[in-house]
C-alpha cells in the first residue's frame, strides 16, 4: 500500500487519517470486487489479506526470478503464483494463516504447486535461494489497527525491513538476489548505509502525488580483503 493512494481523500489530512479512512474504503471494494486478473493470473480477494496494488505490480512487471523463489509475505499469492507458472520452484510464507489459506486457494485456482510456509520472515524458512521477493510493510506510521499490519512500517518504516534485511543473506545463494520494495517517505540513504553487505540496484520506480515507490534489486556485497 502507498500513500498515493489517498489523494481522493484530501492533501491537508494526516497520512495516519488517511489510511483509516482507505482502510475503510479498501474493506467496502473487497465486499464487492472478490476477483481479479493480472498477467493472466486470476486472484480472489480474502479477508484481512492485503490485497495487490501499484506496488505488487510494479514488483511483478520487472521481476526476474531465478530457479528457486521464497517470497516472504505472500498475501492472496499472486507474486508466487507468477513464478511458479515460469515454471519456478517456490517457496511462500506470511505470518498470517488467512494469507497462507488465500494462497491456496489462488495457486489451486491457477493450477500452479507452491510450498507454503507459516513464518514470521525467515523464522520457519530452510535452504536457499536464488530469489527472494518482498513487499513489506513500508509506511512510515506506528498504526495499531486492525490490518494495519499490512502497511505498518513503525516510525521510520523500518520496523519489517531491517529483520528482513539482518536474515536475508543467510538464505540468499551467492550469485542470488533479492526484489524488495521500498518508499521515498523513508530514508533510503540511512538503510543503505546501515546495510552495506548489500549492493542496492535501482531496478525501477514509480512516482505519485505522494511518494515515489522504488523496486530495489539487492546483491551479496563483494568485500575484498
Amino acid at each position: 500500500m502507498h500513500v498515493s493512494q489517498f489523494g481522493i481523500i484530501g492533501a491537508t489530512s494526516s497520512l495516519p487519517a488517511k489510511i483509516k479512512i482507505l482502510s475503510a474504503l479498501l474493506l467496502i471494494v473487497s465486499v464487492i470486487i472478490h476477483y481479479e486478473k493480472y498477467l493472466g493470473i486470476s486472484i480472489e480477494h480474502c479477508p484481512g489479506v492485503y490485497r495487490p496494488a501499484e506496488d505488487t505490480f510494479l514488483l511483478m512487471d520487472h521481476l526476474i526470478p531465478g530457479n528457486r523463489v521464497l517470497e516472504i509475505g505472500c498475501g492472496t499469492g499472486i507474486i508466487s503464483i507468477y513464478c511458479a507458472r515460469m515454471g519456478r520452484k517456490v517457496t511462500c510464507c506470511d505470518i498470517s494463516q488467512g494469507a497462507l489459506d488465500c494462497a491456496e486457494k489462488n495457486a489451486i485456482r491457477n493450477r500452479v504447486s507452491l510450498n507454503i510456509v507459516n513464518s514470521n520472515l525467515f523464522q520457519n524458512i530452510e535452504g536457499t535461494y536464488d530469489t527472494i521477493i518482498f513487499n513489506p510493510p513500508y509506511l512510515p506510521v506506528e498504526d495499531r489497527f486492525e490490518n494495519s499490519e499490512q502497511w505498518n512500517g513503525g516510525s521510520d518504516g523500518f520496523d519489517i525491513i531491517a529483520p528482513f534485511l539482518d536474515s536475508a543473506d543467510r538464505y540468499l545463494e551467492d550469485s542470488g538476489s533479492i526484489y524488495i520494495i521500498l518508499s521515498s517517505l523513508t530514508d533510503l540513504v540511512s538503510l543503505q548505509n546501515r546495510y552495506k553487505k548489500y549492493t542496492f540496484k535501482e531496478k525501477a520506480k514509480e512516482s505519485y502525488f505522494f511518494e515515489t515507490l522504488f523496486l530495489f534489486q539487492l546483491f551479496k556485497a563483494v568485500h575484498q580483503d
